[in-house]
């Protein structure tokens, strides 16, 4: 497969992503805070477990700690697109970390810090297949999260 068509998958990917968490992110902010990182955590999860996109976002994240381009393609997604979405959900245009952060009423960095939970998680359940993170069920996962995600977004 050529470069340029990896990469349109993984735009197409990240696309789906961003709008799945984006509008599970503006409807758990709707809903009570005490449960927006739950709520993340489950869409997230449910994309990961779905056995027609998880290569996909498997290919994301290869790509990402691989390659220049990858990391500059998930690093646009994470700065720009997943807040993007939420803010569309939310009737925000063109919202970004900050304006993310701002209507969480958190330092920006906790978001990063979220994400980097969440991703971890993932390279090591998904690519390093480490035990016992590799077969824990995803409620397992998103009990275990939950409480350190919450934390970070308040």
């Amino acid at each position: 497969m050529s470069e340029a068509l990896e990469a349109e998958e993984r735009a197409a990917a990240l696309d789906s992503l961003g709008g799945v968490l984006g509008e599970a992110g503006a409807a758990a902010l709707d809903g009570p805070r005490e449960q927006l990182a739950g709520s993340l955590l489950r869409a997230a999860f449910v994309l990961w477990e779905d056995p027609q996109v998880r290569p996909k976002l498997l290919g994301i994240l290869k790509a990402a700690v691989n390659g220049k381009e990858g990391a500059e393609q998930m690093r646009g997604f994470l700065a720009n697109q997943l807040f993007a979405e939420a803010g569309k959900a939310l009737g925000i245009a063109g919202m970004d970390i900050y304006q993310a952060a701002e209507t969480l009423k958190v330092p920006a960095i906790n978001i990063n810090a979220a994400a980097g939970q969440v991703w971890g998680v993932v390279l090591l359940r998904y690519v390093v297949e480490l035990e016992p993170i590799a077969s824990a069920s995803s409620e397992e996962l998103i009990d275990l999260l939950t409480p350190t995600i919450q934390r970070y977004l308040g």
